[in-house]
């Protein structure tokens, strides 16, 4: 019999990145169940201050300081890392997934509910990319391991996507992956909201933002990791000698700063106050987003600021955003389309009314009451 005050844990699958779109998401459903723990297999508190308003309790491969930010270097060890984890003590655990953390084991009696960001993109969609994006995993030595590793993970993660006793995607895109990669059928989606945070560390500033605010830019508000597409904006952008603004950090970072050195009208900053994003929100002309995005939280803050966003059909977001009305989407998302798209900005009257009616049925009380009674159903099931 569950209490009326359930025991709840939260499990993500690493802590150890600055703020993002997944990151928002944990902070939701932080607001949600304020008292829940975070487990995760990683956590670098250092990186992760966001992280701050949990209680984080890490797996054993965080006893290795050096290794909390090469989290690629222990992917075989992730399963063990999540499955040795005790759940014993709570009545519910979600999962906030787009690895290893929807692999965790609990009793029949504790119930898991997994939010599915997305099936992992190294192991189905983007497997290729990832082997070939590094010249030592090109080596036939190498990568004739790195394939029977991933052939290891791949097994593991058709049999931990039936560990949980509901599985909710974020997106229908995610609900398709999901099919087309598990052969499953799960519940509708619920789509994420904005959440506000305010993070206590030293930002860098944008520069020449008074330049900025008196010559149209074009925003991007992006993880620094190839998926993005983030190459093919900055190439858009110089050949239509567009101004871009890039605020993000990642892993590839030093490709891109090298990619915009070399470019005019090119900004990038790793961290900007929450107060410079603002103003560089509501002062851009539109916001960029030419991946293939999971979900992309980024597109309800462009409308929230009334603001179109150029958006790759395919990402979970642009399920909600109207063709030329909230925003432009990106049929192919290559070059050419990118620029025909840009061009298009100007032709469209992008009226607040829409924006704002768009954000109303995805908003923060919408999300809260969608969760909560997903979550309330799995805790009443037998």
């Amino acid at each position: 019999m569950i209490s009326d005050n359930p025991k709840i844990a939260i499990v993500y699958d690493r802590v150890n990145t600055p703020y993002g779109g997944a990151e928002k998401l944990l902070l939701s459903i932080n607001k949600l169940y304020p008292k829940a723990p975070l487990y995760t297999s990683l956590y670098n508190p250092k990186k992760a201050k966001w992280a701050d308003v949990f209680e984080v309790r890490s797996s054993f491969l965080n006893k290795i300081p050096l290794l909390r930010n090469h989290h690629q270097l222990l992917a075989f060890l992730m399963p063990l890392a999540f499955e040795s984890f005790d759940f014993s003590q709570f009545d519910l655990v979600i999962s906030i997934t787009s690895a290893e953390a929807k692999g965790i084991i609990t009793r029949p009696e504790t119930k898991h509910l997994s939010y599915l960001l997305t099936p992992p993109r190294y192991l189905y969609s983007h497997r290729q990319e990832y082997l070939e994006k590094s010249f030592i995993l090109s080596l036939p030595i190498i990568k004739y391991f790195s394939n029977k590793l991933l052939d290891y993970l791949t097994r593991w993660d058709q049999i931990a996507i039936h560990r949980p006793d509901k599985i909710i995607p974020i997106s229908n895109l995610v609900k398709d992956r999901a099919k087309e990669y598990y052969k499953l059928t799960t519940s509708q989606p619920i789509y994420p909201a904005i959440v506000e945070y305010s993070e206590e560390e030293d930002k860098q500033i944008i520069k020449d933002e008074k330049e900025n605010k008196n010559k149209p830019y074009l925003l991007m508000v992006t993880r620094l990791v190839p998926y993005k597409k983030i190459d093919l904006a900055i190439k858009a952008c110089q050949e239509l000698n567009q101004k871009l603004v890039i605020v993000g950090s990642g892993k590839e970072k030093d490709i891109f700063k090298n990619m915009i050195y070399k470019a005019n009208l090119i900004d990038l900053a790793e961290n900007v106050s929450e107060e410079d994003l603002e103003n560089l929100y509501q002062n851009c002309q539109a916001v960029l987003m030419p991946g293939e995005e999971d979900f992309g939280i980024v597109a309800l803050e462009a409308l929230s600021h009334q603001k179109p966003v150029i958006i790759n059909a395919n990402s979970g977001a642009a399920e909600l955003i109207e063709d030329k009305k909230t925003g432009l989407l990106l049929k192919s998302a290559d070059l050419q389309d990118i620029k025909s798209r840009i061009l298009e900005v100007e032709k469209y009257d992008f009226k607040p009314a829409i924006m704002s009616r768009c954000l109303s049925q995805h908003n923060t009380e919408t999300f809260k009451k969608q969760f909560k009674k997903v979550v309330n159903n799995a805790l009443k099931e037998d």
